[in-house]
């Protein structure tokens, strides 16, 4: 594929518009009608200024996300105190565990819920360079996801696997603007649930 003459990736046109203004500071016969040196730098720090404030918020994403994490594992473990004590005061299938928001634990024997195949929602760029974030709905009986990458399409080996507890995952250590095939399945044991539709996209710069 041949490179554009006008770039409309914003680093890119960043670099073209910084070389174009030294281009037209050294040029004598430059036309008066024609953009000048200060319009080009203008545009250039503007569109230099917007690069800096998304770079920004995606660090800022990152340390959100971070602590979303770190206070949802907070409520899981005093969900889990809350599932011992309801346990305890009105056995593990007493209907009164639903006035906490906690269903009944079933008896050992009963059907398990079948493991649905995973809708994936969301692939976008990550929070660090040459990565994917990656979301997907929550599955019914889950006790994790495994999640699996390929280069080019759904077919051979992965180049990367992971198993996660949560119904999102950021994947690291891509190659940038290299396309990637992403699949995600509910696992509970050693049963597994059927693998979602294919998401693809490039990893960023």
């Amino acid at each position: 594929m041949a490179t554009p003459r006008i770039h409309t990736k914003p680093s890119a046109l960043l670099a073209q518009l910084t070389q174009a203004a030294v281009g037209i500071g050294g040029e004598p016969a430059w036309p008066a009608t024609a953009p000048t040196q200060a319009d080009v730098n203008a545009e250039a720090t503007n569109l230099n200024n917007d690069l800096t404030e998304i770079e920004t918020m995606k660090a800022q994403l990152a340390a959100k996300r971070k602590a979303m994490h770190t206070k949802c594992d907070h409520g899981v473990e005093t969900m889990k105190k809350l599932d011992s004590i309801t346990d305890a005061l009105y056995g593990p299938d007493g209907p009164e565990k639903e006035n906490f928001g906690l269903p009944p634990k079933k008896k050992p024997g009963g059907p398990s819920v079948p493991l649905v195949q995973v809708i994936i929602t969301k692939v976008t760029d990550g929070t660090a360079p040459a990565s994917i974030f990656v979301d997907w709905d929550s599955v019914d009986g889950a006790a994790a996801y495994q999640i699996e990458w390929f280069m080019n399409s759904i077919t051979g080996t992965p180049i990367g696997n992971a198993a996660v507890s949560e119904s999102e995952f950021e994947i690291h250590g891509l190659q940038s603007k290299v396309q990637y095939w992403i699949h995600v399945r509910a696992i509970r044991g050693s049963e597994y649930g059927t693998w979602s539709d294919p998401a693809t996209r490039v990893a960023n710069l």
